[in-house]
């Protein structure tokens, strides 16, 4: 008789969150190294999520930087991700992150819900290391000065991918990689647009 206990589900650990640690702030050092063995996808997971949701102005250079260094990390190998100690001093309010679970937790179960185990090999070994390179180039995006709208989509992606390799779920992570590309062409559209537009107005400005 199989007496392991059950897995528990990305949304059940997600809302676990709000009683991390104690006090009312909590470090971002504090909160990885209570993450456990899935802190990789649960870092993504956390500081991808408020970019899908405009409520926490100006967290999207910090979730950039965050993810990028989670992706890294990821490519070199490491078990367990390391936070530098300007980054992992920083706190947050234990009320603004409760919020943005309550906000996103929804979410979180709509995608845990096709997520089964399948298609391993997209998420460990070399794959694994392809991952983390997403993570790095979709935190690199959400680290420049766009709007929400230009986070969205990158954000989107960050979700399903970090979702997909907490579940196990290759195939989730195979979409999230889909997502991803698309995100990335979208925002480089945005940036050609916006340069287009200065220098236009600039020319006009000069004549």
């Amino acid at each position: 008789m199989n007496s392991d206990p059950p897995v528990r589900r990305t949304s059940e650990i997600f809302l676990a969150l709000k009683d991390v640690g104690e006090g009312e702030r909590i470090s971002l050092d504090g909160l990885t190294r209570a993450l456990g063995d899935r802190a990789f996808g649960l870092l993504v997971l956390i500081f991808a999520l408020p970019n899908i949701i405009p409520m926490i102005p100006g967290v999207s250079t910090v979730s950039g930087i965050v993810i990028g260094i989670v992706g890294l990390q990821m490519m070199i190998g490491r078990h367990a991700p390391w936070l530098p100690a300007a980054i992992g001093e920083k706190s947050i309010p234990r009320s603004q992150l409760a919020a943005m679970v309550d906000r996103t937790v929804g979410w979180v179960a709509k995608v845990e819900r096709v997520a089964r185990p399948r298609w391993s090999f997209m998420t460990r070994g070399p794959m694994h290391v392809v991952l983390g390179a997403m993570f790095v180039l979709l935190g690199a995006i959400l680290a420049l000065p766009l709007s929400w709208v230009g986070n969205f989509p990158p954000g989107v992606a960050l979700v399903v991918l970090s979702i997909g390799l907490l579940e196990d779920d290759g195939m989730l992570v195979a979409a999230g990689h889909a997502i991803g590309i698309i995100a990335t062409a979208l925002v480089l559209a945005l940036v050609v647009a916006l340069v287009a537009a200065a220098i236009t107005s600039f020319g006009w400005l000069t004549a």
